[in-house]
């Protein structure tokens, strides 16, 4: 009897003889490992914002309820109004929700399915997985869509239930909602210019009136939790409004608009053609302003760039992508460029920083993707997968495609053997409209006489080069192809 069906043998006299005894999984710590695998700051409102906008929603709102943690106090510094400087938030309830009009009920069998990922080829991560990261923050969330609920339950501390419930008529409503009482105790901070680290948690110390040991209360900071929620805003398809409630008052509230820019008659025309190795065909330039607006505050416009891209890729090396990520690649993706105008990076420049300046300016000025000091620029580009990551471009500029990141969203995988050649496509393609738009900036500003046109130095600012963080493959692949004479213009011969 040959070692296989020797195997084949056993196999079948244990199936029928033997004593069955179901394998389990421990789903709490299976939760938590994972969770491990999403460190980065405000990674739950990400992953939700990133939900809501696969689901088509138009608005994020984020409510905190939460109690002072210590009597109110004026401060010149604070810009907002707000019931404390400091606040906290054990025991109290954070409550996100969408425009979204229902959860269908695909969706809900989804959000219980750890694992099983968004089989739509369109969304670029795995829904259900990103959902968990709630558990960092609640034991047992609750998520309300329409005109009914689902209450997730911890049985015996290792295995997780869901109950669905119709919702009393009172509490039905047109979002869908995530209610995530918190399981630790938060310190938010909603002073401008917070006071230090170990101020914090001295105060922190002396509120816990029931215990002699010395703990460090974690703390959220409020203005940085703003400034992570406008630059989430950068890249989202259709969520162009998000807005923050602390105990039932809007505290922030920004919004997103575009104005497209028409092709100018006499200027460099778009050609289409294929990117480098032929895994996309480039095919549709459009150009447009966009306008970041803080409510009752400033606003901030950028040149947006999105190239529409068919998907051209063998069906050998698409096999194996689809294997790995269980889905297939969408048959169209858009890549994305956001940049400063060169009006606005002569404006800042020549900026002196005013002494007290405007919290929510310095929130707008965090979008832009240069950095401005002492009088010099240096780019300070990010690599957008849905919302963003912590890679850096090289250039003045901000990127987004349909890029296939690690599982925590962090990094772009240039690891394994075939997701790595999709990933460097796409690169150099960014790096191939980086130097469209470069070309068309050169060839539009060669034809203009105003004073500030004269300073080359102001046009070229976006399109300086430095080394991409951390992984410095990244900008290579860019700058390969940025520093390359482009062959994605064409002249327009209309006078």
């Amino acid at each position: 009897m040959g070692e296989f069906t020797l195997l084949d043998h056993l196999r079948s006299m244990a199936q029928q003889n033997g004593n069955e005894q179901r394998v389990q999984v421990n789903q709490r710590l299976l939760i938590d490992k994972m969770l491990a695998r999403y460190s980065s700051d405000f990674v739950v409102f990400r992953e939700l914002i990133q939900n809501s906008d696969d689901a088509k929603a138009t608005s994020f709102h984020f409510e905190i309820t939460c109690e002072p943690l210590r009597p109110p106090a004026t401060s010149a510094k604070t810009k907002i109004t707000l019931p404390s400087k400091e606040l906290t938030a054990q025991n109290e309830s954070l409550l996100m929700s969408n425009t979204v009009l229902k959860f269908h009920n695909s969706r809900i069998t989804q959000l219980r399915m750890v694992n099983n990922g968004n089989t739509n080829v369109d969304s670029v991560g795995q829904f259900g997985v990103g959902f968990f990261t709630v558990f960092s923050y609640c034991d047992e969330p609750i998520i309300t869509s329409g005109n009914e609920y689902m209450a997730f339950v911890w049985r015996d501390d290792i295995s997780l239930t869901t109950y669905r419930c119709q919702l009393p008529i009172e509490q039905q409503s047109n979002q869908t909602s995530i209610i995530l009482k918190m399981k630790t105790e938060y310190i938010l901070i909603t002073e401008a210019n917070t006071d230090s680290s170990e101020n914090r948690v001295k105060l922190a110390k002396n509120t816990a009136k029931d215990t002699t040991k010395k703990e460090t209360v974690p703390s959220i900071d409020f203005n940085q939790l703003k400034t992570y929620l406008a630059k989430v805003l950068s890249f989202t398809k259709y969520i162009n409004e998000i807005s923050v409630k602390i105990n039932g008052d809007t505290v922030f509230q920004i919004k997103k608009t575009k104005v497209l820019i028409p092709p100018a008659q006499g200027k460099a025309q778009f050609k289409k053609q294929s990117s480098v190795h032929s895994i996309l065909n480039l095919n549709r330039f459009e150009e447009s302003e966009q306008t970041f607006s803080i409510t009752n505050g400033p606003s901030l416009t950028l040149r947006h760039v999105a190239v529409d891209a068919a998907v051209t890729i063998n069906e050998k090396l698409h096999s194996q992508i689809q294997r790995t990520m269980k889905k297939r690649l969408p048959s169209n993706i858009q890549i994305q460029i956001l940049y400063a105008s060169n009006d606005l990076i002569a404006s800042r420049r020549s900026r002196t920083p005013p002494i007290d300046s405007d919290p929510n300016a310095e929130i707008l000025n965090s979008l832009i993707p240069l950095k401005f000091e002492n009088g010099r620029v240096s780019p300070s580009g990010l690599i957008f997968v849905s919302l963003g990551t912590h890679q850096t471009t090289g250039l003045g500029m901000h990127a987004f495609s349909h890029l296939i990141p690690t599982i925590e969203r962090e990094n772009i995988d240039l690891q394994d053997a075939y997701i790595s050649i999709w990933n460097t496509e796409l690169l150099m393609s960014i790096g191939q409209i980086a130097r469209l738009i470069y070309d068309r900036t050169m060839l539009a500003d060669f034809n203009k006489s105003q004073k500030l046109i004269d300073d080359y130095e102001i046009s070229l600012t976006s399109y300086s080069f430095q080394s991409s963080v951390p992984d410095g493959k990244i900008g290579m692949y860019l700058f390969l192809m940025q520093s390359s004479p482009g062959n994605l213009l064409q002249s327009d011969t209309t006078r």
